[in-house]
C-alpha cells in the first residue's frame, strides 16, 4: 500500500473552506522518520484553517498524524501565520 500524499490531502480539504484558494500551498519537510507539514495560506483565511476554538486545525493534525503512523512517520503541521514569522 503506498503512503498517503499528505500535502495533496490537505489542500483537497481545505480549498473549498477558503475565500482565496488560489493562495493556499503545503509545504512539506521530512527527516528520518519525521514530517513536517506547513500550510501557507492568504491572512485573511487563517482564521478559516484554525476554526472555532482551534477545533478545525487540530482535527487536521490528527488525522495526518494517524495517515503518518500507518507509514510509520510522525506527523507535524503548523500553519504560517505572517504577522508572527
Amino acid at each position: 500500500m503506498e503512503p498517503m500524499n499528505l500535502e495533496a490531502f490537505l489542500v483537497d480539504v481545505l480549498k473549498p473552506l477558503l475565500d482565496h484558494p488560489d493562495a493556499l500551498r503545503v509545504e512539506s519537510k521530512g527527516e528520518g522518520r519525521r514530517l513536517d507539514l506547513t500550510i501557507h495560506a492568504d491572512t485573511k483565511d487563517i482564521g478559516r484553517i484554525i476554526g472555532k476554538s482551534g477545533r478545525t486545525i487540530q482535527s487536521l493534525r490528527t488525522l495526518c498524524q494517524v495517515a503518518g503512523e500507518k507509514a510509520g512517520l510522525r506527523v507535524e503541521v503548523e500553519v504560517h501565520d505572517e504577522d508572527r514569522a
